[in-house]
């Protein structure tokens, strides 16, 4: 045997070697998939979409070169992460329905805002106020009427209450900021413009509050005597700002003022409505104020909304949550009142970071209590979504 053959044979033991060697080492399990997943989120959101539906299409023809778990992931993602004409539309089809070509869709994936990270929390932040629309009538609308005052401050906390359902399925609805020209393109799906004045207004993150239009009647257009409820709709339908979503009608009256709130809800799973609330865990969504029979309503833009099915806690979980959450104001009491937390809302809250807004499922908790002769509401209000997906 020659020296060259020799060589080659020791060649080949050392391949077999090496090969047995890949072969019997394996990284830890779920590495693989770990890997992918990394590799995709680096990449643009447009193009991951793009693959998964090629792949889909194509029969799934390379699918045993990737690892089973990312392939079901991305299913999900995909089937989770839809757009949605948003119920804040105005003025068209319902929040509910899926559209690719949804209108404002052009503004990039809002669903790309969770994929490429967490979620931010929402939380109650009471004594703000937002004053865009009285503002611009000229006008202090009546504050929110209460049977009780609201108290947000340090309590000792019981749960005594019993929720609506066994567990909850809600999903996250998220937009993307409009920019200016897009926000004036969307007044443009309003109906006569004859009468009244528009403004837009952006989001604002601190409230937190939804980029919003003010619509101002030019002149008294109402009556005296005339009912609220039936001026405000005969405003809205006449220029086309009738809520689609389902709603709750409010009316708040007091100084010669009339507010008349179209409280947003959310359709679920279910077949249930969950409301939206403010701030300070207020219901709200389209407002008309009536002031010396003047008509100025002020109410969401028109929003693309994607829906993701994110995880949630548990019943239990939340209520341990409702009873140990830091209070969401510095308002105190000399002594600190003991409060049975006993009547529980599946809500939706609003949180904006950057760019981006998210309407999240959350449990409103409230219970009421007596402090020097007057009654208190205490509410606490617990996001729903898992804490290792919210920032």
């Amino acid at each position: 045997m020659s020296d060259r053959d020799g060589e080659e044979l020791e060649l080949e033991a050392l391949q077999r070697q090496l090969d047995d060697a890949f072969e019997t080492t394996r990284p830890r399990r779920g590495f693989e998939d770990e890997l992918w997943l990394r590799i995709q989120r680096r990449r643009p959101f447009g193009e991951r979409l793009r693959d998964v539906l090629g792949g889909l299409l194509g029969g799934f023809r390379e699918a045993p070169a990737i690892p089973l778990a990312a392939v079901a992931l991305l299913l999900i993602v995909v089937v989770g992460v839809g757009v949605l004409n948003s119920g804040l539309s105005p003025f068209g089809a319902k929040h509910e329905s899926l559209s690719a070509g949804a209108p404002n869709s052009d503004r990039g994936s809002a669903g790309g805002a969770y994929l490429a990270g967490t979620i931010p929390t929402p939380a109650l932040h009471p004594g703000l106020v937002d004053t865009a629309s009285t503002n611009v009538g000229s006008t202090s609308a009546p504050a929110v009427a209460a049977e009780s005052n609201l108290y947000y401050g340090p309590a000792n906390l019981v749960w005594g209450g019993t929720f609506p359902a066994d567990s909850v399925s809600a999903p996250v609805l998220i937009y993307t900021e409009p920019t200016p020209n897009q926000a004036k393109t969307d007044t443009g799906v309003f109906g006569p413009p004859q009468g009244v004045t528009i403004q837009t207004r952006p989001g604002v993150a601190q409230l937190p509050r939804e980029p919003i239009f003010i619509a101002t009647e030019t002149g008294a257009g109402v009556s005296p005597g005339t009912d609220p409820v039936a001026a405000a709709d005969s405003f809205l339908s006449a220029h086309g700002l009738v809520p689609p979503w389902p709603n709750n009608v409010y009316v708040i009256q007091g100084n010669g003022v009339a507010r008349v709130i179209y409280q947003r809800g959310f359709s679920l799973p279910s077949s249930d409505v969950a409301y939206l609330v403010n701030w300070n865990g207020d219901r709200y969504g389209l407002e008309v104020d009536i002031v010396n029979g003047k008509r100025t309503a002020a109410g969401p833009l028109p929003l693309g909304l994607q829906s993701v099915s994110l995880p949630l806690i548990s019943n239990s979980d939340a209520a341990h949550l409702a009873v140990s959450e830091p209070p969401a104001s510095t308002q105190s009491f000399s002594a600190t009142p003991t409060v049975n937390l006993d009547t529980v809302e599946l809500v939706y809250a609003l949180a904006i970071s950057g760019q981006n807004g998210f309407y999240e499922p959350a449990y409103l908790f409230s219970g009421t209590f007596t402090y020097n002769g007057q009654t208190y509401v205490k509410r606490v209000l617990v996001p729903l979504v898992v804490a290792s997906l919210r920032s």
